[in-house]
């Protein structure tokens, strides 16, 4: 057609002659299949890693079991991540009066269940930041994990301290 390239060419209908023949894109094909081997084996390899590090991490056992506690877990009275029963209880509990020392001037809200904390309702002043919340909201929260839920400081220390 014309001599500036956009029409097929002489070289490119050779091309297309060896390709349909099947002989020069077997070199092409290897280098494919090869490519895909090795994704495919890295992707088998990250899946691996990444499920060998929840198992060592207990999540697959929260999933499975239901609280993430192993049979030592549940042998030694605690979860892997809350806090065990005894320094649970050791966080000082108590009625919650408006504007009385520790607690400020205004009103308190449970960050956990979002409610207005009134008059009289029994609290946990946790010792680690002086945060309080509801007893039957933070301690589900320390059943599970060892830190504030607002600030992330570890309870655990400062109840141990207590006992």
């Amino acid at each position: 057609m014309s001599s500036y390239g956009y029409g097929p060419t002489a070289a490119t209908a050779d091309a297309l002659e060896v390709a349909a023949a099947g002989g020069s894109y077997r070199v092409c094909d290897t280098v494919v299949l090869v490519c895909l081997a090795c994704a495919s084996g890295l992707i088998v390899l990250t899946v691996a890693v990444c499920f060998r590090r929840a198992f060592a991490h207990g999540y697959a056992a929260a999933a499975v079991g239901g609280n993430g506690a192993g049979p030592a877990a549940a042998a030694s009275g605690r979860n892997r991540c809350g806090l065990p029963p005894s320094a649970l209880s050791a966080i000082p509990m108590l009625a919650y009066r408006r504007g009385a020392a520790g607690a400020g001037a205004g009103w308190a809200q449970c960050a956990i269940c979002l409610a207005v904390v009134r008059d009289g309702e029994t609290v946990r002043l946790l010792p680690a930041c002086g945060h309080l919340f509801h007893v039957e909201c933070i301690d589900l929260w320390l059943r599970s994990h060892a830190t504030c839920p607002l600030c992330r400081r570890d309870v655990g220390e400062a109840a141990a301290e207590k006992v």
